[in-house]
């Protein structure tokens, strides 16, 4: 797992310099860089949008004693989904789209809860110690 986590930390940054370049050769340098800085924009926008109404939804269920679960992993999708829209890359805006829109973000949910329920169930995690 942490290599696979080692693995992507590398390879993510050379991807998308990548496919940058080739939108680049495709589009121009200057339509390239609008369109990174455009879709930068529309993101930080949607994520302070759909972060404010979660965050409503949150302290609603606060004030009716109610565990926000469901709530909860939305919020942390939409602040990571907001981290990858103000990088600048395509791939990392595409995955940052699909964190923040909510159509999407319920598949998402949906793995990721997968995913916990499979690592806790098999206890693979590591507890790493500083003295």
């Amino acid at each position: 797992m942490a290599r696979l986590f080692i693995l992507l930390l590398l390879a993510i940054p050379i991807i998308e310099i990548i496919v940058i370049w080739l939108v680049g050769r495709a589009l121009g340098f200057f339509p390239t860089l609008l369109l990174l800085l455009l879709t930068s924009v529309i993101g930080v926008w949607l994520a302070r949008r759909e972060g404010r109404q979660t965050w409503q939804v949150l302290q609603l269920q606060i004030q009716n004693q109610q565990t926000p679960t469901g709530i909860a992993l939305d919020g942390i999708c939409i602040l990571f989904g907001g981290f990858l829209l103000v990088a600048p890359g395509f791939l990392t805006d595409l995955l940052g789209f699909m964190l923040i829109l909510p159509f999407t973000r319920t598949y998402i949910k949906g793995f990721v809860r997968y995913f916990f329920n499979k690592v806790l169930i098999n206890r693979n995690i590591m507890v790493i110690r500083r003295w």
